[in-house]
C-alpha cells in the first residue's frame, strides 16, 4: 500500500502535469481576416479547454489538502480527484470531437472575423493531456481505498495521568519546590512515630 506521503506527491505532480498540458498549442488553425487573408493561428489548450486548467488547479488543492491527517477530508479529496480528473479527460475529447468550437473563440480575436469559414488541426497535446488526467483520477481511487489505512497523526498529546508527587527527601527540586511553598522539607512526617517516647517501663 503506497504511503500518504508518496500519494499526495504523486496526486500534485499529476495535477501540475495536467495544467502544464494546457501551454502549449493543442490546434492549428486557419481563416481569414478582414482583409481576406488567411491567418494561421495557433491555439492553446488554456484556449481550446479552459476547463482543464481550472480542474487541474482544484486537483492540485484536493491533492495537498490530502495530507492532512483526518480520515472524514479524504472522503472528499478522493472524489474530488477522481471528479477533476475524468473531467479534464471529457474536456480535452470534446476539444477533439469539435475542433472548430473549440478555436472560435481565438480565432476571431486573431482575425476580427467571426463565424467564418476556419479549418482547425489538432496536435498531439489533447492527446497527452488524456494520460495525466486518467492518472490523476487513479490516484483519487486510491485515496478513497488505502486512506483509510494511512495512520492519523497527532502534533499534541494529552496527558492520561497526573505525574506522581516527588518525595523532597529524594528529589532535590521537589524539596526546593517545598522551601518555596514556606515547607519545611527536612521535617518529620507527623504520621511517623518511630522517634516517639518508647514504651513504659513497668
Amino acid at each position: 500500500m503506497p504511503s500518504r506521503r508518496l500519494t499526495v506527491l504523486a496526486s500534485a505532480l499529476l495535477a501540475g502535469a495536467l495544467a502544464g498540458t494546457t501551454r502549449p498549442t493543442w490546434f492549428l488553425a486557419s481563416g481569414p481576416d478582414l482583409a481576406g487573408t488567411v491567418q494561421q493561428v495557433p491555439v492553446s489548450g488554456t484556449e481550446a479547454a479552459p476547463a482543464v486548467l481550472a480542474l487541474a488547479l482544484a486537483g492540485l488543492a484536493a491533492a495537498l489538502a490530502t495530507s492532512l491527517s483526518s480520515r472524514w477530508l479524504r472522503l472528499l479529496t478522493g472524489p474530488v480527484l477522481i471528479l477533476t480528473g475524468l473531467g479534464s479527460a471529457v474536456a480535452a475529447i470534446s476539444a477533439l470531437r469539435s475542433p472548430l468550437q473549440a478555436v472560435r473563440g481565438a480565432l476571431a480575436q486573431a482575425t476580427g472575423v467571426l463565424g467564418a469559414d476556419a479549418t482547425a488541426a489538432a496536435t498531439a497535446w489533447p492527446w497527452i493531456c488524456l494520460i495525466p488526467a486518467l492518472a490523476l483520477a487513479s490516484m483519487g481511487v486510491l485515496v478513497l481505498v488505502a486512506g483509510s489505512r494511512w495512520p492519523v497523526g497527532s502534533r499534541y498529546r494529552a496527558a492520561t495521568t497526573a505525574p506522581a508527587a516527588a518525595d523532597p527527601a529524594t528529589d532535590p527540586a521537589a524539596a526546593w519546590d517545598a522551601l518555596t511553598r514556606g515547607e519545611d522539607p527536612s521535617a518529620d512526617d507527623p504520621d511517623d512515630d518511630t522517634d516517639g517516647p518508647g514504651p513504659t517501663a513497668r
